[in-house]
């Protein structure tokens, strides 16, 4: 009789165990990821914050990116600059975000299609197009789709910041982004396999960007696979917080094992087009906070 107690008491206590919340080590974790997601908003507002500068430091550089067709240079130049930085202090101290964000956002499509378009696709012999300082074509598209998803993370941010996702968790705005940025990442991923000598992660614009450490081409290939399987995820929207938060991760890690050194090599690149890629981390991480948590508990016990 009291060995049949004994059992039925310890089944009840595994029971108990098994429905109980998370450890408090396990919360600790889930609060440093919390943390961690909310950078989310001052990555994306970093390139904002230092490219507008640039444009007022190199305003002839910036002026003869614009295409011939397009008058004003400079006028676009400095107009471009006030705008950006503009949007960038909206986003960090939470003012008039969401339009902000959204007119940020149609201004970087713009980039987009009035520049990266021709650029991508042009007549032969068009002198502004063909220039050197675009870089070559696998330079040009890589370039093309991290302005490609920085419209999308910006997208996203301006959906976390709507009316109607206050009010139902829900917004096209972000569902727009997020598909934009899917489309990206997945972009990146199959690059690597075109182009494994970029780089892994988000791959740099040029292959002169050296990877330090051994086996370029094979973490060229797995995080591809990754970027592949992660933005299609993205794209049909079948993302949950924990993968997309992986992905930030992997994202963030690998700009920094890619950037960090070259760094040491040329310090200008420091404010230069691996921005982009912070803000398109940025997006990754502030579309993971917005997604529900699910529910922990603990399912085994020794």
């Amino acid at each position: 009789m009291d060995r049949d107690y004994f059992n039925q008491n310890k089944r009840s206590t595994l029971v108990w165990f098994r429905k109980m919340p998370v450890d408090r080590r396990l919360t600790v974790k889930i609060n440093q990821m919390d943390s961690f997601l909310k950078s989310g908003r001052f990555l994306l507002a970093l390139p904002m914050l230092i490219f507008p500068i640039l444009h007022f430091i190199y305003p002839s550089f910036v002026a003869s990116i614009i295409p011939p067709w397009i008058p004003w240079h400079f006028f676009w130049t400095y107009f471009t600059a006030l705008t950006i930085l503009a949007a960038g202090i909206a986003i960090v101290i939470g003012k008039y975000e969401y339009v902000a964000a959204l007119l940020l956002g149609t201004e970087i499509f713009l980039f987009v299609a009035l520049i990266h378009v021709f650029l991508l696709f042009h007549k032969a012999g068009d002198a502004w197009a063909e220039r050197p300082m675009f870089g070559e074509y696998p330079s040009r598209v890589i370039n093309a789709f991290k302005d490609f998803g920085l419209f999308g993370a910006v997208f996203i941010f301006a959906g976390t910041k709507s009316q109607s996702w206050r009010n139902t968790r829900k917004d096209n705005s972000l569902v727009f982004g997020r598909t934009i940025v899917g489309i990206s990442i997945t972009a990146f991923g199959l690059l690597q396999f075109v182009y494994p000598g970029h780089g892994p992660g988000i791959p740099p614009m040029l292959n002169t960007v050296v990877f330090v450490f051994p086996g370029r081409e094979f973490w060229a290939y797995t995080t591809g696979a990754a970027l592949v399987i992660a933005g299609i995820f993205l794209v049909i929207g079948k993302e949950t917080r924990n993968l997309t938060a992986y992905l930030g991760v992997l994202l963030l890690v690998f700009d920094l094992l890619v950037w960090v050194p070259q760094f040491f090599v040329n310090p200008a690149d420091l404010y230069g087009n691996w921005l982009k890629d912070l803000g398109i981390i940025g997006g990754v991480l502030i579309l993971a906070e917005s997604l529900p948590k699910k529910p922990r508990t603990v399912l085994d016990v020794d």
